[in-house]
């Protein structure tokens, strides 16, 4: 922890303590530490799933073996380690700092994943948590291949409503704060600033002013949720934001929206880890 700490006062030029030197010291000082932990981790036989700034998910290690971890960090490096969290299963996605991992009790982690961010449209935040609430409730290797049905018949039913623009404006919007006039944008405009431009027709804009548009199919590709209707939706390009998303949880699953949905298809990668 405290290493991550001073890697962030130290590398950014807004602090006193700026000094890029010691932040280089400080990321090559964790990437070390990290490196030897994995490696005493081999040594043992316990097998490492993924390791991050500072922590490591490892498969099934005994109490002993998680001892001398514990044991051999703090004598060649005097970091304390300890045990943060057992989960009874994970899905990596292959993104660094995203994974989503279901704890013995059942309570679901979802670290770095698009579908909880604030911006997320509702409707594809709702299918999100459909799917990890299914995810929830895996016990074993057959519930995961149940899962893995529930989740492939709510793609489809989803994708359904999708295409048939049965879903509310509100429910397709993007909500994004802006965080300056818009006039202050010229040389890029963000799509948020678009819309904001559309909906200064109607009323003031301002800074720290929340943003709600939609994806529409004729220029400028963007209309404020106020000024839109339905069949001015771009049902693909919010196809593609929901495969973007579930991707992160289904690829690590084995399943692929072109499977899912009938067309040829694509590798998968199964980083599925059971505890």
């Amino acid at each position: 922890m405290i290493l991550n700490a001073s890697y962030g006062v130290m590398g950014a030029e807004i602090f006193p303590l700026y000094y890029l030197p010691a932040a280089d010291a400080t990321t090559a000082i964790g990437r070390h530490i990290i490196l030897q932990t994995i490696k005493k981790c081999e040594e043992l036989g316990v097998q490492v799933l993924y390791g991050d700034t500072d922590s490591l998910f490892v498969k099934n290690p005994t109490a002993e073996q998680i001892q001398k971890v514990i044991d051999d960090a703090k004598e060649n490096f005097s970091v304390d380690l300890e045990v943060d969290k057992e989960y009874r299963y994970v899905v990596l996605s292959g993104r660094k700092k995203n994974y989503l991992g279901v704890t013995k009790s059942g309570k679901v982690d979802v670290k770095g994943l698009t579908g909880k961010k604030s911006h997320t449209p509702p409707f594809i935040k709702t299918m999100f948590y459909e799917l990890i609430d299914i995810l929830a409730t895996v016990e074993n290797i057959e519930g995961f291949t149940r899962a893995k049905k529930q989740i492939t018949e709510k793609i489809v039913e989803w994708t359904n409503k999708v295409q048939a623009k049965e879903i509310s404006l509100p429910d397709l919007a993007f909500n994004v704060m802006i965080s300056k006039a818009p006039s202050e944008y010229v040389k890029t405009i963000p799509q948020h600033i678009r819309a904001a431009r559309l909906l200064e027709s109607i009323r003031e804009i301002k800074k720290g002013d929340i943003i709600s548009y939609v994806k529409i199919l004729n220029k400028p590709g963007v209309k404020p949720v106020e000024m839109a209707k339905k069949d001015e939706v771009d049902s693909k390009k919010y196809m593609e934001f929901m495969e973007s998303t579930l991707d992160q949880i289904t690829s690590a699953m084995g399943l692929d929206f072109d499977t899912i949905l009938g067309k040829p298809k694509q590798t998968g990668l199964d980083q599925f880890f059971w505890n």
